[in-house]
C-alpha cells in the first residue's frame, strides 16, 4: 500500500517492521518475528536500493501521519499498521510492552481516533514463525475513553494484551529464503 510520507521522518534506528512483519515472496521469505537477513539490527537494510517492492511501499502509521516520535515502534513498542488508514480501523501491534503503553499520549491519540469514528485493535506477536493474534477492541476500551480515564484504560490495554498472550499461536508456514542479489 503506497501511502505519502511526512517529509523527512525517516525510520532512523527502528527496525521493527523489518523484524516483526511477515514477508513470503520470491525474492524475500522470513517467518513472523525474525529479523530479516538483510537487516542490520538499529541500522537497517544493507540491500536498501535493491530491496523488493513490498519493502519499498509498506510503512507503518508513524512514516505517514503527525504522530509524536515517541511513537516510533522502537520506541512505543508499536507498530500501528497501515491499513487502517484505508479500513477505519486502526490495528496496534504491540510487538514489545513498554511504559508507552501508560502513556497519557497513547490514551489521548486512541481517544481521538476512536473520537473520529475509527475502530481499535490490537495484536501481539507469538513466538518466532507464528502468526500473531488480534482482537477488536473498541467496545472494550470505549467506556474508559469516554469517561476520560486513563488509568482505567491501561488497565484494560494491559488486559486485553494479558489475554492475547493466552492465545494459542499458529505457525506462519513460512521458510526462510534471501534471493533479493
Amino acid at each position: 500500500m503506497e501511502l505519502p510520507l511526512i517529509p523527512g521522518r525517516e525510520c532512523g534506528p527502528c527496525v521493527e517492521c523489518c523484524r516483526f512483519i511477515p514477508l513470503d515472496l520470491p525474492e524475500l521469505s522470513k517467518p513472523t518475528g525474525k529479523l530479516c537477513g538483510y537487516c542490520v539490527d538499529g541500522a537497517g537494510c544493507s540491500v536498501h536500493a535493491v530491496r523488493p517492492q513490498t519493502c519499498r511501499t509498506w510503512f507503518c502509521v508513524w512514516r505517514v501521519v503527525e504522530l509524536d516520535e515517541a511513537w516510533r515502534p522502537d520506541l512505543s513498542g508499536i507498530i500501528v499498521r497501515p491499513d487502517g488508514l484505508l479500513t477505519g480501523q486502526m490495528t496496534l501491534y504491540v510487538v514489545r510492552r513498554t511504559d508507552f503503553l501508560r502513556s497519557a499520549l497513547l490514551f489521548d491519540t486512541v481517544a481521538q481516533w476512536l473520537g473520529e469514528g475509527l475502530r481499535m485493535a490490537i495484536s501481539v506477536p507469538g513466538p518466532v514463525g507464528t502468526l500473531p493474534v488480534r482482537a477488536e477492541v473498541t467496545e472494550f476500551l470505549l467506556p474508559a475513553v469516554a469517561a476520560g480515564d486513563d488509568v482505567g484504560f491501561a488497565t484494560l490495554f494491559e488486559r486485553v494484551l494479558d489475554s492475547l498472550d493466552q492465545h494459542d499461536f499458529e505457525p506462519d508456514g513460512i521458510e526462510e529464503r534471501y534471493a533479493v542479489i
